[in-house]
């Protein structure tokens, strides 16, 4: 009887350590994301919150596969995903920096006439939020 008490016991003292350790580990990734979005919002000078819906709007999903973006699985240009933040060179032609990603978001066809990618004549407050959006995907 004591021993079947002490394997209940112990059993119960595991499942509390496993769930703390649970609880610290979604609590440090929810922590790093917030950081991530917070970097990705202030190196843009956007709110990459409000980007979703200017990318639905703008037909970004017609082209993209964008993480987070309802339909968004289009074939036609590269991915946007978390991947974006470590590539060296936007559009094949600009360095991979907040200002270039902004310019190419909004007039890719004036930087880069042959490109698929249409100028979108978007506002610059929009290509900023949709900038931070990006880049906070990684």
């Amino acid at each position: 009887m004591r021993s079947d008490l002490a394997k209940l016991l112990s059993g119960v003292i595991v499942g509390v350590v496993l769930l703390a350790i649970a609880i610290a580990a979604a609590g440090l990734w929810i922590d790093r994301r917030e950081r991530v979005r917070h970097e990705s919002d202030v190196a843009t000078g956007g709110v990459g919150a409000r980007a979703v819906p200017i990318m639905t709007a703008n037909g970004c999903s017609g082209c993209h596969t964008i993480p987070g973006v309802p339909g968004a699985q289009g074939q036609v240009g590269p991915r946007l995903d978390g991947s974006l933040a470590g590539r060296v060179y936007i559009g094949g032609v600009l360095a991979n920096n907040p200002e270039n990603l902004i310019r190419w978001i909004r007039s890719a066809r004036e930087i880069n006439p042959h490109t698929a990618m249409p100028s979108t004549r978007i506002t610059e407050q929009q290509a900023r939020d949709i900038a931070a959006y990006l880049y906070a995907l990684r």
